[in-house]
């Protein structure tokens, strides 16, 4: 395959990789709320619930520590990967660590897109500069299409690529059909593992299978060329995704095993013991189209179900 075409002033090959305390300042720089405890650090992923990142590090978190976050950070939940001894959930990570990852090892009809994507649209690096001019098309389209759009999600975003241009390890890769910009994929690479960041692509070229030749592209990239040791999506939702993970598993991915575990505040912890609100809840969140945050709310609920099982 060609080497990707890459916009002037940008190192295709650049090593350049965040560890914990970086990661967690690029966040704080497109105005997500950081948080430092003894043993991580934490990003506020919804609303009032901190996620400790990297989220593929697990995590010990001593009592102390946790009941020290709920009381200093006045937040509802702690979410992160558990050691195996702390119990959590059997849950996963997608991820891909094939080092001879390539199109033949994907199934026909997986390779059949790919291959249409790949001939149909052109891969490049661009920078979050750019991708401000080109791509808020398809963010808005791609978060309408999840039910997630709203003013503050694209100032976020907003805030984001300017931050990304200023970070050497997040790298941001573009699919143009025929001159006219398709999808993107934010990339961040840290430690010796890259995280695929965020997908988003216009409606209207899907049909070119921008995503499919994107993702396989840089899949290949990381992987083959730069020998990256893994590539991760992240840790599993408590949301339902499963349409997403069986578009990423097609491409190779993997459900990898981990523990997740989520501590609730006391208060919370007991309401969600109440019966008649997990009903509530997933009556609400389990409706078709609905709102993102009754959707987490239910996944929460149903999660501390399954938690308290194991």
């Amino acid at each position: 395959m060609s080497d990707t075409p890459v916009q002037p002033g940008l190192d295709k090959h650049r090593a350049a990789t965040m560890d914990a305390a970086s990661l967690a300042a690029f966040y704080g720089k497109f105005g997500l709320r950081v948080v430092r405890s003894q043993s991580a650090w934490w990003v506020e992923a919804g609303p009032r619930f901190l996620l400790a990142v990297p989220c593929h590090h697990p995590l010990h978190l001593p009592e102390d520590e946790a009941r020290e976050l709920f009381r200093r950070e006045k937040v509802a939940g702690l979410r992160y990967i558990c050691d195996e001894a702390d119990g959590g959930k059997a849950s996963f990570h997608l991820s891909c660590s094939d080092s001879a990852y390539s199109i033949e090892k994907l199934s026909a009809n997986t390779r059949s897109k790919v291959r249409r994507g790949l001939a149909r649209n052109e891969m490049r690096r661009i920078r979050g500069a750019e991708l401000l001019e080109v791509g808020q098309g398809a963010f808005m389209e791609t978060m309408q299409r999840q039910n997630r759009a709203s003013a503050s999600t694209l100032e976020t975003w907003k805030r984001m690529l300017r931050a990304a241009d200023e970070e050497p390890a997040v790298e941001i890769w573009s699919a143009w059909h025929e001159g006219e910009f398709a999808s993107y994929l934010i990339t961040i690479n840290i430690d010796d593992v890259c995280e695929f960041f965020q997908a988003r692509s216009r409606n209207e070229l899907l049909k070119h299978y921008p995503n499919n030749a994107l993702i396989f592209h840089v899949t290949e990239e990381m992987l083959v060329r730069r020998r990256i040791r893994e590539i991760t999506f992240g840790i599993e939702s408590p949301e339902d995704v499963e349409d997403l993970d069986a578009f990423k598993l097609a491409l190779g991915y993997e459900k990898k095993p981990v523990r997740q575990r989520i501590i609730f505040h006391p208060a919370l912890r007991a309401a969600l013991g109440l019966s008649p609100l997990r009903a509530l809840l997933h009556r609400i969140g389990d409706r078709p189209g609905a709102n993102v945050v009754w959707r987490k709310a239910s996944g929460l609920a149903r999660f501390a179900e399954e938690q308290d099982r194991t």
